[in-house]
Formats: C-alpha cells, sequence, structure tokens
C-alpha cells in the first residue's frame, strides 16, 4: 500500500512535468518492500499467532499483484515471540512455527494459501497464573521480532502483558439480559493497568431453520466509547469503567450484522455472550488513526520498528450465555428494527 502511494504520487508529478515540457521520468524507484507486522496476543488464548507481510515494489497494479502470494508474504523469514521481566532480563523466547490457516475472505489481498506465524500456550508462558506460582510480579514485556532475509535490521515491537479486569456487573449467576426493566442491562468493571483502551464484544449465537435443514450461526459486534467514573469507597476512590446498552441501539446492531435471507424460514436466538476486552492504547491510536485517514492519503499509526502495523496484547473478561428475557424476545421477533430478519419470540 506505501508503495501505492508513492506511485501514485509519482504518476501524478509526471503528468505535470508531461504537461509543462519533455522530461523523461521512471516513476518507478528501486527499493526494498516494507515488512507489516499485525499481532494481538490474548493470553488466555491456545495459540499466539503474528501476520508479516510486506509492502508491494515495483511497476504495475499493486492490487493485482497483491492477488499474487509471492508478492505478499517473505520467504524464509523467522519470527519470534520473547518475554522480559521489568528490569529487562529475558524470561523466555520461542520461534514461532510458519502455518497455513484457513483463507481469507476474499478482498484485496490473496485468499489463499493464508500464512501467519503461529505458537500455542505449551510453548511460551503468558498467564498470570504461571508467574503467581513462580512468585513473579505480572510486569512482563512481550515482544515480537521478525527476521527477514536481505534485510539488515530486524523488525521488531513490544507490549505490556494485562492482567484480568474485574467484573462487578453483572454479578455472578446472571443468567438473563433484560432491557425494558427500571434497571436494564449494564456492564461495570475496575482494572489495574494503566493507560487502558476498552472494547465490549457482543456475540449472538443462533439458529437459521431452512427448509429441509437448520445451521448454526453467530453474529459479532464490537461496542466503544466507554465511560470512567471515580467511585467512593472505604479508604478513598477508585476508577470503574461502565457501559450501559440501550435496546434500540441493541436490536439495531442486529439488523447491521445479520441479513435477511430468503432461503431462512424462522430464525430463533439461543445465547449472547457479552465480553470486555482491555488492550494497550496502542490498539485505540491505530483505531483512531484510520477512523479519519485512509490508506490511500499515506496516513497511519504504528508502533512496528522498522516496519508497519500493529503488535499488542490484551485481556478479556465477560458473561457468557445469557438468554433474552420475554419483552425482548418480543421486541427481536416484532420490532421495528429486526422483525423482517424472521427471528421467532421464544
Amino acid at each position: 500500500m506505501v508503495s501505492l502511494i508513492k506511485n501514485f504520487r509519482h504518476i501524478t508529478f509526471l503528468t505535470i512535468l508531461f504537461c509543462s515540457c519533455e522530461v523523461e521520468f521512471n516513476p518507478n524507484i528501486a527499493t526494498k518492500s516494507t515488512p507489516l507486522v499485525y499481532g494481538i496476543i490474548n493470553p488466555a488464548d491456545s495459540l499466539y499467532s503474528i501476520r508479516l507481510t510486506k509492502t508491494y515494489n515495483g511497476a504495475g497494479n499493486a492490487f493485482d499483484f497483491a492477488r499474487i502470494p509471492d508478492s505478499i508474504y517473505f520467504k524464509d523469514a523467522r519470527v519470534y515471540l520473547e518475554t522480559r521481566n521489568a528490569s529487562g532480563k529475558q524470561i523466555e523466547s520461542v520461534e514461532l512455527n510458519e502455518t497455513v490457516i484457513d483463507d481469507r475472505v476474499p478482498g484485496i489481498f490473496a485468499t489463499t494459501p493464508n500464512r501467519v506465524f503461529q505458537t500455542d500456550v505449551t510453548k511460551i508462558h503468558l498467564r498470570p497464573e504461571y508467574f503467581a506460582s513462580i512468585g513473579q510480579p505480572y510486569n512482563v514485556q512481550l515482544s515480537v521480532r521478525a527476521v527477514i532475509p536481505g534485510y539488515a535490521d530486524q523488525v521488531t515491537a513490544w507490549s505490556n502483558l494485562r492482567t484480568i479486569p474485574k467484573l462487578i456487573q453483572p454479578q455472578y449467576l446472571f443468567q438473563k439480559v433484560y432491557f425494558y426493566t427500571e434497571e436494564p442491562f449494564w456492564m461495570q468493571w475496575s482494572d489495574t493497568n494503566s493507560e487502558s483502551y476498552f472494547e465490549i464484544v457482543v456475540r449472538m449465537h443462533y439458529t437459521d431453520f431452512l427448509y429441509d435443514d437448520q445451521r448454526e450461526m453467530t453474529a459479532e459486534w464490537v461496542l466503544t466509547g466507554i465511560v470512567a467514573n471515580m467511585v467512593s469507597f472505604p479508604g478513598g476512590e477508585r476508577k470503574v469503567y461502565s457501559y450501559y446498552f440501550r435496546p434500540e441501539n441493541f436490536f439495531a446492531k442486529i439488523r447491521s450484522v445479520i441479513k435477511e435471507d430468503s432461503e431462512v424460514e424462522a430464525r430463533v436466538c439461543r445465547k449472547i455472550d457479552f465480553i470486555v476486552l482491555s488492550s494497550n492504547r496502542e490498539m485505540e491510536y491505530y483505531r483512531s488513526v484510520y477512523a479519519i485517514s485512509d490508506d490511500y492519503h499515506g496516513a497511519g499509526y504504528t508502533n512496528i520498528h522498522n516496519g508497519f502495523g500493529l503488535f499488542t496484547t490484551n485481556s478479556s473478561v465477560g458473561v457468557f450465555g445469557l438468554a433474552l428475557g420475554q419483552q425482548d424476545l418480543d421486541s427481536l421477533a416484532k420490532g421495528k428494527y429486526t422483525s423482517k430478519l424472521k427471528f421467532k419470540n421464544y
């Protein structure tokens, strides 16, 4: 994409020169491709993945070359995850395996093979309970390091591992979601990490009933705009984070992520998960910058040294398998936002 930007600027400049005088100019400058790293590591996961690709550089249409795997992947690159303590002493280092996973969703880039670098929870210790068992504070830095043939400088980035937020609301044994009560559904939690950025992932599990079959489906969306408040408690104050769910917003989100389908005769909502994701501020910077400036303008945020992209860690806590209350099921089946989706009120 960086090369595309460069080419566009060069072509524009060439056009101006051509109109004013006769000057020979080569719009393609011979330079190396730029490494691109993308990885979000949650210690609670069983697999840890890093994507390493490269920008296209050369003559021709960048969009055409993006569909050719050899144009977006490095050959014989090696990627490592490493942990260090607060003093900077290395704790562990593991080389990730280059792995082909499920095909990418069709788009700009080659869909297959879809290559990432992976390792699993048995190869490197990232979870807080491990450090508690050896009496070491969970003040651990996780870094990624990529060694690429032909590149003298290694590609690196780092992020601190994060403690898990403490969920305050909903309380233990909460089973159903009610939006139309005096105290509608809301989430509240505390967090000991500094400089946190939060999102809530809502994951809805439902069943599509077809004429002679049925299929289990999942819809998912992300909520931002988390509010922090200071709450008094014996001995002082503490910061807590809250999010209140408005029913019209909730059902409008369902309408935006689930489409009408003529093959579906009926749908039934099964369970809903509400998950709080806590990440470093790198995620906020990355999301904010790209929300106001797309790739074609060449702007962006990165915390990758000798490359571009994003490397950060997150932690999560949530409530899982909640059912909708009866009035909420009625709204899902008959309300103005979702009535055309064919959900039943049971």
